[in-house]
């Protein structure tokens, strides 16, 4: 971009975009848990130990989990645990719009699944890959993000995470810079096709954002309040983690409780007045450690990696018997992907959206566990 990835048009955190007046209900239960940012999405933090530790509690003979160093260890016999060369999965990344699932490993490797994952991004360790119907998007170790098959502007600053989404009817990048900024990347090109135009520039701080759908973008600020980008809301409190999807916004407290609201720019982009009903999920367990969101579902880890899931109109949702425990969980538009704490991923998907009814996950197969 010949004048630089920030002369585009600039949006403050407190200024007027597409500006809709908002109404909503936020309910929030507190507990107690630590949340962790991660390179995008859901995340908790590590695992598991180091083989050998003296701390560590009794296990179950066949008992799985990755240790300090990313490494699947296994429970044996006699009680000790037994470290394998299985590199064990970070995150997953998903956009099953047109079905397509990517997994990153904790030595920076990765690997992707579905429609057209031809392409590859230059040899480098990896915090986060995702495919995306323009090709694949990379965040490396250091913080620089690399494209196959799309454009990112020159010069970009070093990124904390990202998120492809689809804004505007356009693909986006949107990635949150370690200064604290955030931006949406539109895949919009010059008339030759050779380089992006459009950079929106969301000024602030934030210790988490990312967008989704159409124009649909929120994020938390250091104070705790969170920030919507349609709408321009601000909501007081003390939040770590957003989750967002077509029709609702949920967002984590530092305590661990999770509060569920529903901004009215949400129903704008449907054409209907009332999107998720009188009723809201309401997680009231907890301490809860990450949530994430799909068109129908709300679903959250606890403490101990225990998935729930919730439908918009608060009916728990029937989760498949072999979901296991996770470390980490992202939605998609019906599907639900995730880390286990054997470092194995897994992606389930519901049926229905927020056009029709939302029915049980059910797992999604091949599983995302290619044993590479």
């Amino acid at each position: 971009m010949a004048s630089g990835w920030r002369a585009a048009l600039l949006v403050a955190a407190g200024g007027s975009m597409l500006a809709v007046s908002c109404g909503g209900k936020l309910t929030a239960q507190d507990s107690g848990a630590e949340m962790a940012d991660g390179a995008g999405g859901s995340a908790v933090t590590a695992q598991g130990g180091d083989a050998g530790n003296a701390a560590d509690a009794a296990c179950t003979a066949g008992e799985a989990r990755c240790n300090a160093s990313g490494l699947r260890e296994t429970c044996t016999s006699d009680g000790g645990w037994s470290v394998s060369d299985f590199v064990c999965a970070r995150n997953v990344a998903v956009d099953d719009e047109v079905g397509s699932y990517c997994v990153t490993k904790t030595d920076g490797s990765y690997r992707c699944w579905g429609d057209d994952p031809g392409g590859a991004l230059p040899a480098e360790r990896y915090r986060r890959v995702q495919l995306t119907r323009q090709g694949l998007i990379g965040l490396t170790e250091d913080g620089r993000l690399l494209a196959a098959g799309t454009l990112l502007p020159d010069a970009l600053p070093p990124a904390a995470s990202f998120r492809a989404t689809n804004m505007w009817g356009d693909m986006g990048v949107c990635p949150r810079f370690v200064d604290g900024s955030f931006a949406v990347l539109l895949d919009r090109t010059s008339s030759d096709g050779t380089e992006p135009t459009m950079v929106v520039q969301v000024e602030g701080s934030f210790t988490q954002a990312f967008c989704v759908f159409e124009g649909l973008g929120a994020g938390v600020h250091p104070d705790g309040s969170l920030w919507l980008l349609r709408g321009q809301e601000a909501i007081p409190g003390e939040f770590t983690e957003v989750a967002l999807s077509a029709r609702i916004f949920c967002a984590l407290t530092k305590a661990g409780g999770i509060g569920c609201f529903e901004p009215e720019i949400a129903c704008g982009n449907i054409g209907i007045t009332n999107c998720a009903g009188p009723e809201y999920p309401e997680f009231s367990g907890g301490p809860y450690r990450s949530v994430t969101a799909t068109a129908g579902a709300v679903c959250a880890l606890d403490a101990e990696g225990a998935l729930t899931c919730r439908r918009y109109d608060g009916a728990d949702m029937l989760m498949p018997t072999d979901a296991g425990r996770f470390t980490f969980i992202e939605g998609g538009y019906d599907v639900l992907c995730g880390v286990r704490t054997d470092g194995s991923g897994a992606c389930f998907r519901h049926d229905g959206g927020y056009f029709g009814e939302v029915g049980p996950f059910v797992p999604i197969e091949p599983a995302l566990d290619p044993g590479w």
